[in-house]
């Protein structure tokens, strides 16, 4: 057996050895240790003298702690639907390989400094300005960037009236989009886009008139005899 090293007043990390009190089933020596934090603590020596035990338990409450700040701060809500939405944002006015960049980043559309650096500002206006789970983020300013200025939270169909390339339509000398048209005159909106663009039906006659349902032919089963 070695020789024992006496680790009395030596220091550990936060620990400092006060006196041995004994030895554990395995023969390693204990020592009787005050921590920074004010308490005293009976740790063995080996796990002293490698470094293995450098507190009486504090320190790893400490960056614990530290930890689930930090990942509630930068990633606490990556798995949130307003984190996704930041995400998106940024994908698509700086990603050149995603699939829309052509629609934003490719038309200069960026995001303003205070939300491409940071979630928590986003997050921050989003429920100062009316978020909620049945909302999209809407740019007011079909051209203009992602800011607080230029952007709010609004209802799909708000949304879809908002977009650059909205089909416009004059119907009895008022010209609005074709969803306002078809939610005024009470005609769904689908099937009109389905005559006007598929059919190649004029808007007035898509929206005012009625057509006749196509009746399936009727198949007749043959006798055979």
């Amino acid at each position: 057996m070695g020789k024992r090293i006496d680790l009395s007043n030596k220091r550990f990390g936060k620990l400092k050895v006060i006196r041995q009190v004994g030895s554990s089933r395995n023969g390693s020596l204990l020592w009787e240790c005050l921590c920074d934090c004010g308490n005293t603590a009976i740790i063995r020596g080996d796990g002293l003298k490698s470094g293995h035990t450098q507190s009486c338990g504090c320190l790893r409450k400490e960056e614990s702690a530290k930890s689930n700040t930090i990942r509630l701060t930068t990633h606490g809500m990556s798995g949130t639907r307003l984190y996704r939405i930041w995400r998106g944002m940024k994908t698509r006015c700086l990603n050149e390989n995603e699939k829309y960049f052509k629609n934003y980043g490719g038309r200069g559309i960026t995001l303003c400094e205070e939300w491409l650096n940071s979630f928590e500002a986003f997050y921050k206006w989003s429920l100062e300005n009316g978020y909620s789970e049945n909302l999209t983020l809407d740019r007011i300013r079909v051209n203009g960037n992602y800011s607080p200025d230029n952007c709010r939270w609004a209802t799909y169909e708000e949304q879809q009236n908002n977009r650059r390339d909205n089909y416009l339509v004059t119907l009895n000398g008022e010209t609005s989009t074709l969803a306002n048209m078809c939610r005024k005159y009470g005609v769904n909106y689908h099937t009109v886009c389905t005559r006007i663009f598929r059919d190649g039906i004029s808007p007035e006659d898509a929206i005012f008139k009625q057509f006749k349902p196509i009746k399936a032919p009727t198949i007749r089963n043959k006798v055979l005899f």
